[in-house]
């Protein structure tokens, strides 16, 4: 049996980092990596064993950060997100300062997907689970999560394509 000191130690920056995403603030990001930890204690929702248990703690992550963004009254709106991603500003010209400006750009661009597409995104292509794992966590089919994957990744490549001929990266 896996004690929940280890799993906290190997799982709580990926936690972490999804509820970060979805949320888009860092106190919040937080709580529910707390909340996360909390519930798996009180044992809310024990693991059965019926599938990897990384996958089972990043669900119920998931849930926990999902409960806090319903609770969360002052979400920025996803035109908002966008907004700020069309401020265009003449391109730096240092290779250090583009490549600041295209993470920051992305962070806004991956800030502006739909939470759904967002949380498909973040663990798939930024915490690097596989698709299956990610269903799991998603409680999706895979299909359903390529979908997901894929619109995502679309909508980011439209959202940043402007961007990224400008700069010639």
């Amino acid at each position: 049996m896996i004690s929940v000191v280890s799993l906290f130690d190997d799982l709580a920056d990926g936690v972490y980092t999804l509820a970060f995403r979805l949320l888009r603030d860092r106190h919040l990001a937080e709580d529910a990596v707390q909340e996360t930890f909390l519930a798996i204690l009180r044992g809310r929702a024990p693991y059965r064993g019926d599938g990897p248990i990384a996958a089972w703690v990043y669900r119920i992550g998931y849930h926990q950060t999902i409960a806090i963004s319903r609770r969360r009254r002052d979400v920025a709106t996803e035109s908002e997100a966008l907004a700020r991603i069309d401020d265009r500003t003449s391109p730096p010209a240092d290779a250090a300062a583009l490549e600041r400006e295209l993470a920051r750009k992305l962070d806004l661009a991956i800030n502006g997907l739909n939470p759904t597409l967002r949380a498909a995104f973040v663990l798939r292509d930024i915490e690097e689970l596989s698709t299956r794992e990610v269903a799991e966590i998603l409680e999706l089919s895979e299909s359903a999560t390529k979908m997901r994957l894929a619109r995502a990744r679309a909508e980011l490549r439209d959202q940043l394509e402007g961007y990224l001929s400008e700069a010639h990266v």
